[in-house]
């Protein structure tokens, strides 16, 4: 912000332009200022060095369009404290400036400028790869998350269960994706499974998330491996005992059955 000395009557000058505009929608950047009693006597608006709208309230019309290549202004919604922009382009990204000035006796000027990016949405979705489909608890988790290339890389976070990991993630950006590894401990189902999702963001104006959903490895009971009957013939049809075995996890269980 540029204030010059004995700016008195005119203060609180702030710009407000969005965080990001997608290419071809419309853009409004907002000017407050606060006159304290002074009379205006000119807003004018700023990309770079070049001037495109200027507002006079002592001219008719009050509004006046510069011509600035690929600059469309909608006259019709801007005016004293703010300026829209139509069918935004990439080479509209850049810092705008508004410049206040006061009428006399004082002519206060102040000036305040803002960045704003222009951001195409990603041609694709992202797209999550998992070692495994099943785990347990315990296991360690390993996952990728790509996504496609837009004008600026997009921000990728990880959730498990709706709760964002923060831990062993690994960002990689090169001219066509953006990869985002997880690597974590499983600590918890829901109902016998986990939901890992990826979250892709940009700014506030893309967001999409792709999941996907993994089971509980569970100890299984195996099958009997024996029956009564054909535990009793190999021990001669009379007396003895039966033999039955379970798998539990890595550890074999066997039981002796009396006959």
């Amino acid at each position: 912000m540029y204030c010059p000395s004995g700016a008195g009557g005119l203060k609180e000058v702030v710009l407000k332009v969005p965080l990001a505009v997608l290419t071809g929608s419309t853009a409004t950047l907002v000017c407050h200022y606060d006159l304290e009693g002074d009379p205006l006597y000119t807003v004018k608006w700023y990309k770079g060095r070049e001037e495109f709208f200027r507002y006079v309230p002592k001219e008719h019309p009050h509004t006046r369009v510069f011509a600035l290549p690929g600059v469309f202004v909608d006259v019709s919604e801007s005016g004293p404290d703010r300026v829209t922009l139509r069918d935004v382009q990439k080479q509209l990204a850049g810092r705008y400036r508004c410049e206040v000035s006061t009428d006399a006796p004082d002519f206060h000027t102040q000036v305040v400028s803002a960045q704003v990016q222009v951001v195409e949405l990603p041609e694709g979705s992202p797209s999550v790869a998992v070692e495994k489909n099943s785990y347990a608890l315990g296991d360690i988790l390993r996952a990728n998350c790509t996504a496609p290339w837009a004008a600026l890389p997009l921000n990728l976070t990880w959730l498990i269960n709706g709760h964002k990991v923060n831990e062993s993630i690994l960002h990689t950006v090169d001219v066509n994706v953006t990869t985002v590894g997880l690597q974590t401990e499983v600590n918890k189902f829901q109902g016998g499974k986990l939901r890992l999702q990826c979250l892709a963001q940009l700014y506030d104006v893309y967001m999409t998330v792709q999941e996907v959903w993994l089971d509980e490895d569970r100890p299984r009971l195996a099958s009997v491996l024996g029956t009564r009957e054909s535990s009793a013939d190999n021990n001669g049809g009379c007396g003895g005992y039966v033999m039955a075995t379970w798998t539990l996890g890595s550890s074999l269980v066997l039981l002796l059955l009396s006959s």
